[in-house]
């Protein structure tokens, strides 16, 4: 028999227990679709909100309270001749009960009270969640998580059932033989893929009998629509049935959707064995390593301390949106419209800096570090992290997909086509949000008027080869873009060595990066071969800087930004008293300049170099002040993707980067 001929006999079996569908409901099948419901083609009009699509009888449910014939004065739920052992029931608990329940009446075929249901639903071996996937479906998804959670599943549920059948055997119940391993898969595949909370059940048990979780409950017929997405329904628990509310406007022809929440493709796969191409909701979780001794692991347990409840939240929320994600707020920051506030929070906090750190704040609902003067570091450093993992994954996805047929050759290599398309797509619109933020901090002495950020824009899409993305997830990116605010809304504040000049007057610029050059030529003469690392080079460089704010001559002339940057650094890091001699992890470099320098410095070398604002007195190069300058280029550096946006253009672009200072624009 048909699959829809199936399910019409569905509906009359329904129909003989007191449900019921709307006149304007039919159940129908097309290839797109398969059988679905919709309103009829030849009815007048759309159907309204608050319209009772269909009606399941209480009493053709299916759910734990029949696998323990429950009785109370709400409802009574029978078992219909399959009884498990009270023992077992006591000692498996609620879930593996009600699994076994469904085999125990898949068991019974024909004979069965639910054979009418049963039959309508995906059998044993047409199932296609990951656990049911053979090797080629699986090589779909290499590299993605899916399979590392299939094999999961499949440990725990594999445990479960031995706990079970032991049980079973152990009370010698008869027939135990036929609750097989492949049997049971199939039951707690469909329990996952399409019950219902037991708040359907809500007026037909007992209050003080309906956990929060645990019990889960099979609505037929309420289960047969697809899903969509952002439908509008709601499941209306009554004292004689449950009904599926429709909450907009369908016209005829239009299908009549299900709502199984804001699920993204992973869960859709992994739990029901489909993907939606372009799903709206969809998002990319995030799994950080975060030590118990890191400063983020810390302020987690401070958190603790402080909010012993937020002990119990155990889901981080760490999460890459898909850029259609519509269940955002209107008035969160672009940056947060992608990536998630609790996975850009941890990030800022697993890239900050120690001057960063000590400005944490922990409330009970987050821990993160405050907008204030300076901490913009800790923003872009997040962001360029963000980067690094987003072209390191679309790589790892482009990689593992090379060797795949050129077309999927079944429908679970179709949904998985769809799952690691959508992954690539998301990645990508990702990428060129953090590194839209990025090009504006490196967009040095531009303005931030629309024709300047018109022109910014213009500048970073140049980058995305044409046709890349189609017109509408391209317009999308826009509309993050534009339409939301930045956590950081001035330009201009990350440079290159070089660029640091830009900072002084215009007369100080070309004299001072004459005195870098000088001083990096002496160095190479008088110690051969040592290799000077970006630190190295821009601590060089801050103690030009610094001493040209610490000089009476200079400072007047100097701009309020640099001025108000220099006295930050002198107070966030102590001046030192003198060399140190501690020769830290990574300082050899700028230790074995300070000595070289010191000699330099006994010479009238500045005003050869034209640095006459800083006078001969001045300490700035003695390798006590390097060793500070070359702590705070180290603390104040960050480190960017170089050319970020080429993993748009090649497959395996070179995964290089470049180091950049921080100067607040603010």
């Amino acid at each position: 028999m048909h699959s829809l001929d199936l399910h019409k006999e569905l509906e009359k079996w329904s129909a003989s227990h007191g449900g019921s569908m709307h006149d304007a409901v039919v159940i129908a099948h097309d290839e797109q679709r398969g059988v679905h419901m919709q309103v009829k083609s030849d009815w007048p009009k759309a159907i309204e909100p608050e319209t009772r699509a269909i009606s399941t009888p209480l009493s053709i449910t299916m759910s734990y309270y029949n696998a323990i014939d429950y009785k109370s004065t709400k409802g009574s739920y029978s078992s219909h001749d399959v009884k498990l052992p009270q023992a077992f029931i006591e000692t498996m608990g609620s879930e593996e009960t009600f699994a076994f329940f469904l085999m125990g009446h898949y068991l019974r075929g024909e004979d069965g009270f639910w054979y009418p249901y049963l039959r309508t639903l995906p059998q044993p071996g047409h199932l296609n969640t990951p656990l049911f996937f053979d090797q080629e479906d699986a090589d779909w998804i290499e590299g993605m998580g899916v399979i590392e959670a299939s094999h999961f599943r499949y440990a725990i549920w594999d445990k479960k059932y031995e706990e079970c059948i032991t049980k079973l055997d152990e009370l010698d119940f008869e027939g135990s033989e036929n609750y097989t391993w492949e049997l049971y898969l199939w039951a707690s595949t469909i329990i996952t893929s399409r019950a219902f909370s037991a708040k359907v059940l809500a007026d037909g048990v007992e209050a003080s009998d309906l956990p929060e979780s645990g019990i889960s409950v099979l609505l037929p017929l309420i289960d047969l629509p697809n899903h969509r997405p952002l439908a509008k329904v709601e499941w209306r628990a009554g004292t004689k049935d449950v009904g599926l509310i429709i909450r907009e406007n369908i016209r005829p022809r239009e299908e009549i959707s299900n709502n199984y929440g804001p699920r993204n493709n992973e869960q859709l796969l992994m739990n029901y064995g489909f993907c939606i191409v372009d799903n709206p909701t969809d998002y990319r979780i995030i799994k950080l390593g975060v030590g118990k001794d890191s400063p983020l692991g810390m302020a987690r347990e401070r958190q603790i301390q402080m909010f012993p409840a937020a002990a119990n939240n155990n889901d981080e929320h760490y999460y890459i949106f898909n850029i259609f994600y519509p269940l955002l707020s209107p008035y969160r920051p672009m940056e947060h419209s992608v990536f998630s506030p609790a996975l850009f929070d941890a990030l800022t906090i697993m890239h900050g800096n120690e001057r960063e750190h000590r400005s944490i704040t922990i409330e009970e609902s987050s821990i993160t570090i405050p907008q204030t003067y300076g901490n913009g570091r800790c923003t872009l450093a997040a962001l360029a992290q963000l980067s690094h993992e987003l072209i390191a994954h679309i790589m790892q996805l482009q990689d593992s997909g090379r060797d795949l047929p050129s077309e999927p050759k079944n429908v679970r290599q179709m949904f998985c086509k769809i799952y690691r398309d959508g992954l690539i797509t998301m990645d990508k619109a990702a990428l060129i949000i953090a590194t839209w933020t990025i090009a504006r901090a490196r967009a040095l002495n531009r303005g931030e008027e629309w024709a300047d950020t018109k022109f910014l824009l213009e500048e970073h899409f140049s980058q995305i080869p044409k046709g890349h993305f189609s017109d509408h997830v391209l317009s999308q990116i826009k509309v993050r873009i534009l339409e939301r605010t930045s956590l950081l809304p001035k330009n201009g504040q990350l440079f290159r060595i070089g660029e640091l000049y830009s900072l002084l007057p215009e007369e100080m610029q070309a004299p001072a990066q004459a005195c870098f050059s000088s001083v990096l030529e002496y160095i190479k003469i008088q110690v051969p071969g040592l290799a000077i690392d970006p630190h190295s080079l821009f601590s060089l460089v801050v103690g030009i800087l610094v001493a040209t704010c610490q000089s009476p001559q200079a400072r007047p002339k100097l701009s309020p930004r640099l001025t108000k940057w220099v006295d930050f650094l002198l107070e966030q890091y102590p001046a030192p008293t003198g060399f140190d001699g501690d020769h830290a992890v990574g300082r050899e470099n700028i230790d074995a300049m300070g000595q070289v320098v010191s000699d330099l410095m006994a010479r009238a070398w500045l005003d050869e170099a034209g640095v006459t604002w800083i006078g001969p007195e001045s300490t700035w190069m003695e390798p006590g002040w390097l060793q500070w300058a070359w702590k705070v280029a180290k603390e104040e550096m960050v480190l960017l993707p170089l050319e970020p946006l080429q993993v748009l253009v090649t497959e395996n672009p070179p995964m290089q980067k470049q180091a950049v200072m921080y100067v607040p624009n603010e």
